[in-house]
């Protein structure tokens, strides 16, 4: 059981890791594309569609960047208050944390992939290019859920975390 957890954990770490940088590359793309648009505007020729392209490109930023997140344990933790508890009082605030995190991610994912067929069956489209916009919900359901797979593993790894100390 070990030793498929190590490879799942592993799995899902290289996925971070390449969707992490897909989510750096549209960072970079929206930095182009802003600054291009303030440097064409003023000479008459804005980018269309720039508003658009930023928020589709956003969307990809932020939930490919929170498998990483998620992955390398970066989220907030006020242990000003947790650093006090007893240790098994911190262990069992820990587990119901990942889980209620779990859970949530999930229900995310679950409702994007929802809203994202949702979509497609009334062809909704954006309102100036004309692009689909249920490619970047599925987007957004894959992440959340691959970050619910990490936070699972996470779940069933502590115990066994433990054994290793």
């Amino acid at each position: 059981m070990s030793n498929l957890l190590c490879a799942m954990e592993e799995g899902l770490g290289k996925v971070a890791g390449w969707l992490n940088q897909v989510a750096a590359l549209a960072l970079v793309a929206m930095m182009i594309l802003v600054n291009s648009n303030v440097i064409f505007r003023p000479l008459g020729k804005p980018i269309w569609g720039t508003f658009e392209i930023v928020g589709f490109l956003g969307t990809i930023v932020i939930s490919f960047s929170l498998i990483q997140t998620t992955f390398s344990r970066g989220h907030m933790a006020v242990e000003i208050i947790t650093s006090r508890l007893h240790p098994y009082a911190r262990v069992a605030l820990g587990l119901a944390n990942r889980v209620i995190c779990m859970i949530m991610l999930g229900l995310v994912a679950w409702q994007s992939a929802v809203y994202g067929q949702k979509v497609i069956a009334s062809g909704q489209v954006s309102a100036t290019l004309k692009m689909p916009i249920y490619p970047f919900l599925y987007g957004i359901a894959l992440a959340f859920g691959i970050s619910a797979v990490i936070v699972l593993v996470d779940i069933v790894r502590a115990p066994l975390r433990l054994d290793d100390k």
